[in-house]
């Protein structure tokens, strides 16, 4: 009387994994509800077995290593004593260890390894895969693990479907797994782990589903998603890859929520070409980059966390847009968000700290959009092409004046948020740490000498000016940044008596921004003492530039500048002034001597290279040039520079 209900028991099952889609997560029956059809001792041919078994048998295979190669062609349940004791390795070259082809229902896996097939060959063929899963095939694998093949541990193409649970997918020299065509695979408490090539492969038109499961420690990437497939994870563990944690290019798409990210040697996320990301609750710590997307890449990263990273957090480049949203960015050594490009994204109620450089840096001339981010302890909170509305200030600004230091205010920027626009900061003489975000109109004014410096030595800016600012400053020297003082977006500077040195760029601006020094002095700049580029206006009169490493001016983009009555000496491994691309530049009465390299010179063919094009304009006379190591100017066109002067266009 047993029999009839397990075959029903059976029935059932067959019927349940046919009728509904595999991605509902159905769980294959446990060897306890369903009686053995037959049992293959070791020795004896599985295969065998298989063939002679009715559709719906249940071949149980007891401890024991079987060496052959199987085809199923027709549902049943093939079920071990456990991974670790029934082991079924490959015999033939080239060939997977078990092959499923388009059978009527679903073949059951259960407690069994799949392991050792060996040879290679060339797609579409068989190949050394330790299950292969083709047609309209449906398998369904519990406690299973797939190891140490040639191939993948499991290949899925055409339209098949397979469900895995509780299994293991390990060593193995080709993928753990890899999904092509119109495949479609379950992972639930799945373990992806130390596979020579990526983690997980898809691509085509395939959907992977995973939840509760971890890839790690392969020695290329953790997944790589591809042409129009689409990734859906939750609760998932991705970690300790020798590449990206997840590679997703194409036209694909993945979708993760509660997902750790973690410890990989390239970023945690690479998004590129047209493919989309939605990150959602998830982590990403330990990369160098936490999420990068370029191209026309989307990527959503919503009440997430980016940690500890080794560069910056969250990059958009090339016309990448995303948002970032209600989420956590803490540590690195870079940017916390960096757009690039043509990128744009939307920032929003997020929380931003610790960032060796920037919060925020806007290199796109589309500026992100959003507000309400705080920001902590980051070499400066916004740089570059940034609107003041991204950041919640830390004081209301509503004092006219305000002196520093003071007790009401603990660092610089305290006391810069608490002033008025239009107001002033009086700085007592002294040595103070600088990193300050400036987005609105200020005075600042010394009372006697007073250096700020930079947050972090070489790596952050002393001053970040963005869209909005429009600064006033007299007697304040500014040292030991990446950039002494920095501006973008429309940013204003009018600088008198103050000394900049020591940075790695004395002063950079670009965008439309406006860049006034009067009687300054900017020395041992490692990159040059101003640096001028896209649409900014500079207005450099009566200031000396020494020792400046790479120039002591550079001019470059579309900038155009006025440079009188200015010394510059000791500066310029490639020019005193170095203009380029479609600058223009006017200097009358100017004493350009001792300079390691030309005295004035062009991005031009004759003078720096055959692949630099000018195409700006120079004028004035007047100048004074001697002991320029490479000449006083090139090109010689130049000449009238010295002379009651002249004009040079290149301008077409």
């Amino acid at each position: 009387m047993a029999r009839p209900q397990v075959t029903s028991n059976l029935l059932r099952w067959l019927a349940i994994g046919a009728l509904l889609p595999l991605l509902s997560c159905s769980r294959p029956p446990s060897e306890e509800r369903v009686p053995c059809s037959v049992t293959v001792q070791p020795g004896a041919s599985i295969q065998a077995a298989l063939d002679g078994a009715p559709p719906g048998a249940v071949i149980c295979l007891p401890a024991g290593t079987w060496t052959e190669n199987l085809d199923v062609t027709k549902p049943v349940t093939l079920r071990g004593a456990g991974p670790a004791r029934t082991v079924i390795r490959g015999k033939d070259l080239a060939r997977p260890v078990l092959a499923v082809a388009s059978p009527e229902g679903t073949v059951i896996l259960a407690g069994i390894a799949l392991a050792g097939a060996t040879g290679a060959c060339s797609e579409p063929a068989g190949c050394a895969h330790g299950l292969l899963v083709s047609g309209r095939a449906t398998v369904a694998a519990e406690r299973c693990t797939f190891s140490g093949n040639t191939g993948s541990g499991v290949a899925v193409r055409d339209q098949a479907r397979v469900e895995l649970r509780d299994s293991t997918l390990t060593g193995n020299i080709g993928y753990g797994l890899h999904v092509q065509d119109r495949g479609e695979v379950v992972l639930t408490s799945v373990t992806v782990s130390e596979n020579r090539s990526t983690g997980i492969w898809i691509a085509d038109q395939a959907h992977l589903r995973i939840a509760s499961s971890t890839v790690t420690k392969s020695e290329g990437h953790g997944l790589w998603v591809r042409g129009e497939s689409r990734l859906t994870a939750t609760d998932s563990v991705v970690s300790s890859c020798a590449g990206h944690g997840l590679w997703v290019q194409d036209r694909a798409s993945a979708d993760l929520s509660g997902c750790q990210i973690t410890n990989h040697r390239d970023s945690g996320l690479w998004v590129e070409h047209s493919a989309q990301v939605a990150l959602s609750s998830c982590t990403i710590a330990q990369t160098w980059d936490g999420a990068v997307a370029r191209n026309n890449a989307r990527l959503q990263v919503q009440n997430s966390t980016v940690s500890a990273v080794r560069w910056d957090g969250i990059k958009l480049q090339g016309t990448a847009a995303g948002s970032v949203v209600g989420s956590a960015l803490r540590g690195g050594r870079g940017s916390g968000i960096h757009v690039g490009g043509a990128a744009q994204v939307e920032i929003r109620d997020n929380r931003i700290e610790s960032w060796i450089a920037h919060g925020v840096l806007g290199l796109s001339p589309i500026p992100p959009t959003g507000d309400g981010n705080r920001f902590a302890n980051n070499g400066v909170d916004l740089s570059g092409n940034v609107p003041s509305t991204l950041r919640v200030p830390l004081s209301l600004p509503d004092q006219e004046v305000v002196r520093f230091p003071n007790r009401d205010h603990t660092t610089l920027q305290q006391a810069v948020d608490a002033v008025r626009p239009g107001g002033r900061l009086i700085l007592a003489e002294g040595i103070y740490t600088g990193g300050i975000t400036l987005g609105k109109p200020l005075w600042i004014e010394s009372e006697g000498i007073v250096l700020l410096t930079a947050k972090s030595g070489g790596e952050s800016p002393v001053l970040s000016l963005i869209d909005g600012a429009d600064l006033v400053m007299s007697g304040v020297a500014l040292g030991y940044g990446s950039e002494g003082i920095v501006l973008g977006g429309n940013a204003r500077a009018a600088l008198t008596d103050c000394v900049i040195s020591d940075n790695v760029h004395g002063v950079h601006a670009t965008g439309t921004a406006r860049v006034t020094l009067v009687r300054c002095s900017l020395s041992r700049n490692q990159q040059g003492g101003v640096w001028l580029w896209e649409n900014v206006h500079g207005d450099i009169r009566e200031t000396s530039f020494t020792s400046n490493g790479l120039c002591g001016i550079g001019l470059g983009g579309s900038s155009t500048t006025s440079i009188e009555r200015c010394r510059i000496t000791e500066s310029g491994w490639t020019a005193g002034v170095a203009v380029r691309d479609s600058a223009q530049v006017h200097l009358v009465g100017n004493t350009i001597v001792g300079n390691y390299g030309v005295g004035v010179a062009l991005y031009h063919e004759l003078c720096v290279g055959p692949r630099y094009v000018f195409t700006g304009r120079v004028t004035g006379g007047g100048n004074v040039f001697a002991n320029n190591n490479k000449g006083p100017v090139c090109p010689a066109e130049l000449a009238f520079l010295w002379g009651e002067g002249g004009e040079l266009d290149f301008r077409r």
